[in-house]
């Protein structure tokens, strides 16, 4: 029985190992054929903000993904199902160096994460607050000739806003964006956007209602 077995594996032995190095080098090709690469940039998203905390600066703000999978699946692929969420339930004030795992990354299934860049996030966290501050109304032009302005008066005339205590104390008031009067010969009511100016905050409305009254001279 034994010689029988020992024929069976050794005879027509380099066939049998050509057959083996082909049926392994055909799996290979039919698993990897049509695979690509390539790198996706998605915006940082954060969850489980401990509460009296705020983010008062980030080191970045979008972290390339390098992904690879197969040509079908990347039809599929775009910027709005990949996600990178970051939990921030262990940060403390101040500096945080949190590490960007695969973990953080939520992607399709089928597809590989190659590589994070940058692989770890530094983030500033300051004290929530909160405060009342006057809205200042810009107008730009001027009226028809012959009238006056007589007031500018916003409503409501201050807003609440909130966000990291550092920077809520350099905001003293909140301007509109530029309101034009340009040739105006009656009053005018109109609804202004707050103009944020670059500063990072949140506030219950965006939007004021500014009166301009005129006068003839």
């Amino acid at each position: 029985m034994n010689k029988v077995f020992k024929k069976l594996l050794t005879e027509n032995l380099t066939f049998k190992l050509i057959s083996i190095a082909l049926a392994i080098f055909l799996w290979f090709f039919v698993t990897f054929r049509g695979q690509t690469e390539t790198s996706v940039e998605v915006p940082v998203e954060f969850k489980n903000t401990p509460s009296g905390m705020e983010i008062l600066k980030q080191s970045v703000r979008k972290i390339t993904i390098a992904v690879s999978a197969r040509e079908r699946i990347f039809k599929e692929l775009t910027q709005n199902n990949v996600r990178v969420v970051i939990d921030l339930s262990n940060v403390k004030l101040g500096e945080n160096l949190i590490p960007v795992t695969k973990s953080s990354v939520k992607i399709p299934r089928g597809i590989e994460i190659l590589r994070i860049e940058p692989s770890q996030i530094k983030i500033y966290m300051d004290e929530k607050s909160q405060k009342l501050v006057p809205v200042k109304v810009i107008l730009t032009g001027t009226p028809a000739k012959g009238f006056n302005i007589v007031s500018v008066t916003s409503e409501p005339s201050t807003i609440k806003i909130e966000g990291a205590k550092r920077e809520l104390e350099k905001i003293r008031s909140i301007k509109t964006e530029p309101i034009d009067i340009d040739g105006a010969n009656e009053d005018l009511t109109i609804g202004a956007k707050i103009d944020p100016g670059g500063r990072i905050f949140r506030t219950e409305r965006d939007t004021v209602y500014v009166t301009v009254k005129l006068s003839r001279r």
